[in-house]
């Protein structure tokens, strides 16, 4: 038993790892990405994605987890045919959904760009479709691997193709851009496909090494297997897979009919918006990259009747631009400090669930209070950090867009970091739900939330000049602080935990106004002695950590108990325990 439970431990220990790794290489893929192709080939980058990710759902979100649980199930019992029949029956069908999958994408893709409202980005969904099939098979083997308690391929094969996709990816983007944002875009879509045919390649010669291992174990059954038809078995599948699937669907489907309405919804509103590249200067100069001629001395009313097929994709192009300023820019940098909440959830999850089985009910509340403590503890200065600090964090890590995109992105930036002040409670309280077995309220919550407000707000807010794709920012904010405040209330109705909401979020939230002010200030004053931006903000972040290191410990805003997350807790509480609450 201590073995088994030693075993899922470590297995825990190794994706949540390998997690972080993958995470911190995605954000880093960004950023470089984002300079080499720009704003508009980031928006066609991120228009792929939705719909790859919802079809990439639907054919192999939930089989993983079905694959794994009835093949360890078959192993405990001995039955090691039974898990090696599982897992090829499962491979099969996985096989032939990625397969139909892919296919649908590649005949779609004309269709699905013209929906979205810009044809360009046919390229990049066909560049990704290949990558349904690769990802949907290798889930397979993910499956059969997690069944016998071994984590390290799933771990390995998901840096190897985060590595893959940041060396390939921006490799092909930046040859392809030479012939236009389009194929760049495309060329960074080609490096995940073919980073995901890596990855599966290498689970594949994984499991070919074993397999004499697996014919050995059969070979030692003494028990005859169970006599499960092949037709019962893919049941068995797909109970477990489909309520999975469709749980794992809503937010991929939520982003794809988001996506549909940002850029059409900025179409209409392009000549109206301020301060971007929209005039008769701005057209002529893009007519004549795209090598087409145009009569001289128009107004922008008589290019539209004169030319409505070039005005139509000049102003596509506009709107793809603020998509991907939005997208492509700033959500990679608010997902950065999800990082930390999302290492923190794993840990709960664990540690809920013994509790709860136990029946030890303050067991339960202490380890929630603790979860979402530490939570606001790292989350609120992230976000007072980020928001503060917009502006250059925008002209650092982006210093090759235009003035006008800089601008765009740093309100956008700033509005954004709303997101991580409540993105990392829904991580910590969705997890403690799932160690209570309530794992079904989250998804709820966030589908309540996506069709209640995301989608209603974003379509009309974002056609609002004014606010733009400001307006789809707010949107995606509604979304998160709706489905935080239900999770809250879910997880206090279910644990009758007291929240102590002054020293949960009051405490981080005052400590990180403090450093933001202290932040910005002396971010300000040396940028007005300093020409360069890097070292100003690199000031700025230094003397924001102080800070909030010091109202840490005069708010005492740690208490011992709340290191029971923390590597090395008892070394911590000898050596600074006078400032723990």
């Amino acid at each position: 038993m201590k073995k088994k439970v030693n075993s899922f431990v470590n297995g825990a220990l190794i994706l949540s790892v390998a997690g972080i790794i993958v995470k911190i290489l995605g954000a880093i893929f960004r950023i470089p990405l984002g300079n080499i192709i720009g704003t508009q080939g980031m928006g066609l980058y991120q228009l792929a994605y939705p719909m790859y990710s919802f079809l990439l759902v639907i054919s192999s979100s939930g089989f993983p987890v079905a694959i794994s649980r009835l093949v360890a199930q078959a192993q405990n019992t001995g039955d090691y045919k039974l898990a090696n029949r599982t897992f090829k029956l499962a491979r099969k069908l996985m096989f032939f959904l990625g397969l139909t999958a892919m296919i649908i994408m590649l005949a779609l893709s004309g269709f699905i760009s013209e929906q979205q409202g810009n044809p360009q980005s046919r390229y990049a969904l066909m560049a990704i479709a290949p990558a349904i099939l690769f990802v949907t098979v290798m889930s397979a083997y993910r499956g059969y691997f997690q069944g016998m308690q071994n984590m390290v391929p799933t771990a390995v094969s998901q840096i190897l193709e985060q590595f893959i996709k940041l060396v390939a990816g921006l490799g092909f983007a930046a040859y392809f851009v030479r012939f236009g944002v389009e194929w760049g875009a495309a060329g960074a879509v080609a490096g995940v496909t073919l980073s995901e045919l890596v990855a599966l390649i290498y689970v594949i010669l994984l499991y070919n090494s074993r397999r004499s291992l697996i014919q050995k174990e059969i070979k030692s059954m003494t028990e005859p297997t169970a006599a499960i038809s092949s037709a019962n078995i893919i049941k068995d599948v797909l109970l477990i897979a489909v309520p999975v699937a469709i749980g794992s669907a809503i937010m991929p489907l939520v982003s794809l009919i988001d996506q549909l309405i940002v850029i059409n919804g900025l179409k209409e509103i392009v000549p109206l918006i301020a301060d971007i590249p929209y005039g008769v200067e701005h057209f002529y100069q893009f007519a004549q990259d795209a090598g087409e001629s145009v009569l001289p001395a128009l107004t922008m009313e008589q290019i539209s009747a004169q030319y409505p097929l070039l005005y139509e994709e000049f102003i596509t192009g506009l709107a793809t631009s603020l998509y991907g300023i939005m997208s492509g820019y700033c959500s990679p940098i608010t997902a950065l400090p999800l990082i930390f909440s999302t290492s923190i959830a794993i840990s709960i999850v664990p540690a809920i669930s013994k509790a709860h089985a136990r029946r030890e009910g303050a067991s339960v509340r202490s380890t929630t209070l603790t979860a979402l403590k530490l939570t606001s503890l790292i989350a609120f200065p992230c976000a007072v950090g980020i928001g503060v600090m917009a502006e250059p964090i925008i002209k650092v890590l982006y210093s090759a867009i235009d003035p006008w995109e800089v601008s765009i992105a740093v309100n956008c930036l700033r509005l954004m970091s709303l997101t991580v002040l409540v993105l990392p409670l829904i991580h910590s309280a969705t997890a403690v739900l799932q160690g209570l077995g309530k794992q079904n309220l989250p998804v709820i919550n966030l589908a309540l939330g996506a069709f209640l407000l995301k989608i209603p707000l974003t379509y009309f807010l974002v056609k609002i000049p004014g606010l733009n794709v400001l307006g789809a920012a707010i949107g995606t904010i509604s979304i998160y602080a709706f489905a935080a405040l239900l999770d809250i209330l879910c997880v206090k109705y279910f644990t009758r935990v007291r929240l102590k909401s002054l020293v949960t979020f009051g405490k981080p939230l005052v400590s990180s106004i403090a450093m933001g002010i202290v932040a910005l200030a002396v971010y300000m004053f040396f940028s007005s002695k300093i020409s360069s931006q890097l070292v100003p903000m690199g000031l700025g972040i230094v003397a924001g950590v102080v800070v909030y290191a010091v109202m840490v410990v005069i708010t005492k805003m740690i208490a011992k108990d709340d290191l029971q997350f923390v590597p090395k807790s008892e070394w911590i509480i000898s050596k600074f325990g006078r400032f723990l609450g």
